[in-house]
């Protein structure tokens, strides 16, 4: 795989919270946008996330071309990914439903673009055991929910991703001002994702024991290592 053009057109497939999410970013950077949706009113839905994501976006600041207007939505897959620099998967977290699309999308689409999924709970090892011809152009990109206003999304690579694919898409989400972080080992839920789990589960534990109360830990952790991490 070379690199051919810059990433200027995303497909978005699947308009659920984290598609309809992406696909405010997108605009937002000033990229065209072509969503896809079997849900029967998936468009209206998603331009109405746009549309109430838009004045958020418009204070975080616009990139030049940014609009609304860049967006289009078909229910054909074919049609969608038409002329696609870069394919973002927002599907059902079924491997049997991704492996049939990477199938799909491998036979449609040139070698060069990048085929990005959001999954939290699978591996693109299993995912791209669908896209027999190019599967080193498939790679995990999972966002913090929501993307276009928390900026970390995880770069992890299957068993036969390329280093090349890692490379680009890492470089594609930092320059749309996304936080990219890269897993050297793929596991379900990430990093982030784990570590708010364990963060989690210490705070049942300590509010359950009785050791404190959960105002008091909200206070400890917004006014104590919350600053820090911020």
């Amino acid at each position: 795989m070379t690199d051919t053009k810059p990433i200027r057109r995303i497909a978005i497939i699947g308009t659920g919270v984290i598609g309809a999410s992406w696909t405010a970013l997108y605009l937002a950077k000033g990229l065209q946008v072509v969503a896809t949706d079997v849900a029967p009113n998936a468009e209206a839905s998603l331009r109405k996330f746009v549309e109430t994501a838009w004045p958020a976006l418009k204070r975080l600041g616009l990139s030049p071309g940014a609009s609304q207007s860049n967006l289009s939505f078909t229910p054909a897959l074919a049609q969608a990914v038409a002329d696609a620099d870069l394919v973002q998967e927002n599907g059902p977290e079924r491997i049997d439903f991704k492996q049939k699309l990477y199938g799909e999308l491998d036979q449609m689409l040139p070698p060069d673009v990048i085929i990005a999924s959001s999954s939290s709970g699978l591996t693109m090892s299993e995912i791209q055991k669908g896209a027999r011809s190019h599967p080193e152009r498939c790679v995990i990109a999972h966002p913090f929910n929501p993307p276009h206003l928390i900026p970390l999304v995880e770069i992890v690579g299957g068993a036969k991703t390329s280093e090349e694919t890692i490379r680009r898409a890492a470089e594609f989400y930092t320059s749309i001002g996304q936080r990219t972080v890269r897993l050297n080992k793929e596991l379900p839920g990430h990093v982030a994702n784990r570590l708010q789990a364990a963060l989690g589960r210490e705070v049942y534990y300590l509010v359950s024991e009785g050791v404190v109360s959960a105002a008091d830990v909200d206070t400890a952790l917004s006014w104590g290592p919350g600053l820090r991490w911020g």
